[in-house]
């Protein structure tokens, strides 16, 4: 189960960045999906709105996909985002799931510094 749940997470997740955002949004999420993002209401036509306007304002959007881990009904996946040339960042996905369905989604971003003092990088 956790495999697949982890499968379903990062095809959502690739799904969302494109134009496709409404029929990865219904094969991939439950009708009552809650989310945490504090920039939209907690329903979910609020944030898949957002998405699709998101995608309308920055088409050329990149998604990479670094890691992704899997405890079952939890998935979380650490992605690099490219909103636009210079501006990028680093984001962190948590999924809840019920069965083969997203429930519930938190979102955590950090915007990638290229002035940063660590060497390490954000990924």
């Amino acid at each position: 189960m956790e495999s697949m749940q982890k499968e379903i997470a990062k095809a959502f997740l690739q799904g969302v960045v494109t134009d496709k955002v409404r029929e990865v949004y219904d094969l991939y999420t439950l009708p009552d999906f809650k989310h945490h993002n504090g920039f939209f209401s907690g329903d979910r036509e609020s944030l898949l709105q957002g998405m699709i306007q998101s995608n309308e304002m920055f088409p050329n959007k990149k998604l990479t996909i670094k890691l992704a881990v899997a405890e079952s009904p939890y998935v979380t996946v650490f992605s690099h985002v490219q909103i636009t040339e210079g501006k990028e960042a680093a984001v962190v996905h948590i999924y809840r799931f019920k069965g083969e369905k997203i429930a519930e989604m938190w979102d955590i971003s950090q915007e990638v510094s290229k002035d940063s003092p660590n060497k390490n990088g954000v990924f």
